[in-house]
């Protein structure tokens, strides 16, 4: 097949061994990544549980398939396999496996023998983040690791999809409502604070720090020109609604992958070139977000000062000028000397120059909390000044939560009070809350410190182990496989942005799907690569 209809992947994901498993798992994939995030009954009254209904639905529909499948013996590829080349079960699995296993465990150990049981299994107090969701992540990582295989229409599919949700998204915050999703709401807050079909703004931005490093990813290292152009699409919108999602965790989050992306494509000036190509085309897309503010007559439900900064400043303008003439002098710099690559150095230095800037930003973190607590630093101080009120008063809920957490006993502190029963624990701080506005609230708004109170230390521990291990295979992998980085920096994105969000079955299902993706990948590599040696190297 040509390069114009097929991403030509070196060493990796081999297409023409695409089992009938494999087939079930895409379409699987295909259904999360196009209907389920534009699944809805009720507009925004149930619309958590939509999703969650609707991901355990599929769920179930692909463990019968592939179920029927393994029972019926009509996999495409029974029979194939040389069996002096078999490996026994236990040897394939990874640590990631291992960790996955071991964080169900834990949190059945926290449902057992948590207060309430059938809270902790369901998940009801919360936000139907129980034992029983859990087991199903487990079973989708399980199959997508086993089964999947790259198709390109699955990732063109989920670039089309997201299209129309940022669309959604961007019209929504300037109140144009063509789904009718707010006609039957009074409250104001409520308005403002939805978007979409995926609900509060802080899920949109998780949505979007899920999907956009996937398309970006993709504009930089697919060969086809015609889905490059859908992945630039979706990124330029994801960009305008991130602007619009009106939520700092988004900025965090895609803040972080742009940095990754640069270092990682910073050594091959033909990739770097269409890195800084799609960075040009999302900075110029928040300039047309400008162009349709002004003829909307700029009544929006409002843009936060930093997102305000890069879509209504005019300096901004000087920076998308200077990344034109970078991507234009290494198109011309690539049609001169093809395939020049840059020396080592200069990922380092970049990547060098990004925990230097972290290193600062902690430092000011610091000293603007605990040093120079008076002065006035404008906006800044929802970034700078750590206190009760800090991140819309997640400040509060940290710092009583490591009181919850210190009062624990041994075995609270080891295996939390149950999964999403955050609430049951936290009511005596409820009081507090009305100070900001709020009665009661049923999680941390960190999904660390989350995991940390509701499924302790070995639950906290085994949940970074799952995400340490599926990125530790998936950067391993992605020098032969370019995919890889592609799924990477999905699960980077939506990591470092649940430092000040929480987990849901609206995005949290699309986040373990990825990290699914990319064991899939490194286990892919590890099975050329034993297939080449013939020895077992798990």
């Amino acid at each position: 097949m040509s390069d114009n209809t097929k991403l030509k992947i070196s060493n990796g994901l081999n297409e023409d061994k695409y089992s009938v498993k494999s087939k079930f798992v895409n379409f699987f994939l295909l259904a999360m990544f196009t209907l389920f995030p534009l699944f809805y009954t009720d507009y925004y009254y149930n619309i958590r549980h939509d999703k969650y209904y609707f991901f355990l639905v599929v769920t179930a529909v692909l463990v019968l398939m592939i179920g029927a499948v393994a029972i019926t013996n009509s996999d495409s590829q029974s029979g194939t396999k040389d069996k002096a080349e078999s490996v026994p079960w236990y040897k394939k699995l990874s640590f990631t496996d291992y960790a996955f296993g071991a964080f169900i465990l834990v949190c059945t150990v926290s449902t057992v023998f948590s207060q309430d049981p059938a809270d902790a299994f369901l998940g009801l107090s919360g936000r139907n983040n129980g034992l029983l969701l859990m087991i199903f992540y487990a079973v989708v990582y399980f199959l997508i690791t086993r089964f999947f295989c790259f198709k390109n229409y699955v990732f063109v599919a989920l670039a089309g999809c997201s299209i129309a949700i940022y669309l959604l998204d961007i019209l929504n915050c300037f109140y144009i409502d063509p789904l009718g999703m707010f006609a039957s709401l009074t409250d104001e807050q409520t308005i403002t604070n939805f978007t979409s079909t995926i609900g509060n703004k802080n899920l949109m931005s998780s949505f979007i720090c899920i999907v956009m490093p996937v398309t970006v990813a993709f504009s930089v290292i697919s060969k086809n020109r015609n889905h490059r152009i859908v992945y630039h699409i979706s990124s330029a919108f994801g960009y305008m609604a991130l602007m619009t999602a009106d939520s700092y965790s988004g900025i965090l989050g895609l803040g972080t992958v742009f940095a990754v992306l640069l270092i990682w494509f910073s050594r091959s000036v033909a990739r770097l070139k269409r890195f800084f190509l799609a960075t040009t085309i999302m900075l110029l897309s928040g300039k047309i977000l400008r162009l349709f503010s002004f003829f909307m007559g700029d009544k929006s439900k409002g843009i936060s000062e930093f997102q305000s900064l890069l879509v209504y400043s005019k300096i901004i303008w000087a920076a998308i000028a200077l990344f034109a003439i970078i991507t234009a002098i290494l198109f011309f710099a690539d049609s001169k000397t093809p395939d020049k690559t840059f020396p080592l150095a200069v990922p380092i230095i970049i990547g060098s120059i990004f925990v230097a800037c972290i290193i600062a930003m902690l430092f000011a973190v610091y000293y603007f909390s605990v040093i120079d607590t008076k002065t006035n630093i404008g906006f800044l101080k929802s970034f700078l000044r750590f206190n009760d009120s800090w991140g819309t008063h997640r400040g509060y809920m940290w710092i009583r939560s490591f009181y919850i957490f210190g009062d624990f006993s041994l075995y609270n502190k080891l295996f939390g009070c149950g999964p999403d029963t955050f609430a049951t624990v936290f009511e005596p701080y409820f009081e507090g809350l009305k100070h900001y506005g709020d009665s009661s609230t049923n999680c941390a708004h960190n999904e660390y410190i989350n995991y940390l109170i509701t499924t302790g230390i070995f639950g906290l521990a085994s949940y970074l182990s799952i995400i340490f291990g599926a990125l530790k295979g998936a950067i391993k992998s992605a020098s032969k496989n370019p995919i890889a980085i592609a799924f990477a920096v999905s699960v980077i994105s939506y990591a470092v942005q649940a430092v000040v969000n929480l987990a849901q079955p609206i995005t949290t299902p699309l986040f373990i799907i990825f990290i699914a993706l990319c064991e899939a990948v490194a286990r892919k590599q590890k099975t050329t690569e034993y297939a080449q040696t013939r020895q077992p190297i798990y």
